[in-house]
């Protein structure tokens, strides 16, 4: 028999078996393409983490850094697995350490998986910022509208008459003045923060006492932001200019003097030393995010137009300072 007499009879026996068992199926299979290469890649798990902050302190984000995966399962060490490739877990039971375990797969199903201690802790508060008061030492400086004074950042004439400019201490201009027997105050609001603690630093001088039937005081009060006229919102103004100069915060002695509207009223006597003492009242601003100070001088007989006067002795302030009690 010939060659191709041979090969045209193997070719015969091939068709018949492929038509026996299925022609297309004994012949599919897959080939490789040009340049393949195997897999030799294997799955690497790891992640890191971070703590959100105040409240959601128990809150954690975890990013998967995990190479040559496709699939992940978490196990965060409380019951609770997640399928997500960056899952946001909140550890409900709080402080402790919580071992987590994150497996990546890839899609032959190779795996590889990796455990990490989350150390839960809730973080200290942050420190609260002491508020910003302008004009704070009460120098003359230029106000919205007439003559400069160290009043300037400081007068609500709904409340009172303003403060003046005058001298001591040491310096020319850089105290304010409470004259006797009259409704002379400051007045200026600032921001706070909530439920926290501060303390009020302010130093004054009391001219020497007369001797009279009415001694003059000077009365300290903060008032809250609550107590502010109907859908007031305050603004903090930096430049004395710009701060108005009535119908703004608190409008009415009657408001001012109302108990529900105070967080802290205080009272100085004449200490009969003419130099400038300083003392220190604390309050906590509840629930308020804005205050105003409010300082007057009391004492007087004279009831006038705003219902308070000074009594018979003068009283300069230098400066007052405000300070968060972290």
């Amino acid at each position: 028999m010939s060659k191709i007499s041979k090969v045209t009879t193997a070719f015969a026996v091939v068709c018949m078996l492929a038509i026996t068992i299925g022609c297309e199926d004994s012949f599919e299979f897959e080939l490789p393409e040009a340049n393949s290469q195997a897999d030799t890649e294997l799955p690497n798990a790891d992640f890191t983490f971070t703590q959100n902050i105040l409240p959601a302190w128990k809150q954690y984000e975890f990013k998967n850094i995990s190479s040559e995966s496709t699939k992940f399962e978490w196990d965060f060490g409380t019951g609770d697995r997640s399928e997500e490739e960056n899952p946001i877990y909140t550890f409900a039971a709080g402080e402790g350490t919580y071992s987590v375990t994150l497996k990546a797969s890839d899609a032959n199903g190779e795996s590889s998986t990796i455990t990490k201690d989350v150390v839960v802790i809730e973080p200290d508060a942050p420190d609260v910022a002491d508020p910003i008061l302008v004009n704070f030492e009460f120098d003359k400086l230029a106000k919205s509208s007439g003559s400069d004074c160290s009043c300037a950042g400081w007068i609500n004439k709904s409340i009172g008459e303003q403060g003046e400019s005058s001298s001591g201490n040491g310096g020319s201009d850089n105290v304010v003045k409470f004259d006797n027997n009259e409704p002379d105050h400051v007045y200026q609001e600032f921001a706070v923060e909530p439920n926290a603690d501060y303390t009020i630093a302010i130093a004054t001088s009391f001219k020497s006492s007369e001797m009279g039937s009415f001694p003059s005081m000077l009365e300290i009060r903060v008032l809250a932001g609550t107590g502010y006229i109907d859908g007031y919102t305050p603004v903090y103004y930096t430049e004395t200019v710009e701060f108005p100069q009535d119908g703004w915060g608190y409008t009415t002695v009657e408001q001012v003097e109302d108990e529900a509207n105070n967080l802290l009223v205080k009272s100085q006597s004449n200490p009969d030393d003419d130099g400038y003492l300083v003392n220190e009242y604390r309050f906590n601003s509840g629930a308020n995010n804005s205050v105003a100070l409010f300082i007057r001088g009391t004492g007087g007989d004279s009831i006038g137009d705003y219902l308070y006067t000074g009594g018979d002795e003068e009283i300069r302030a230098d400066y007052v300072i405000i300070t968060a009690d972290n």
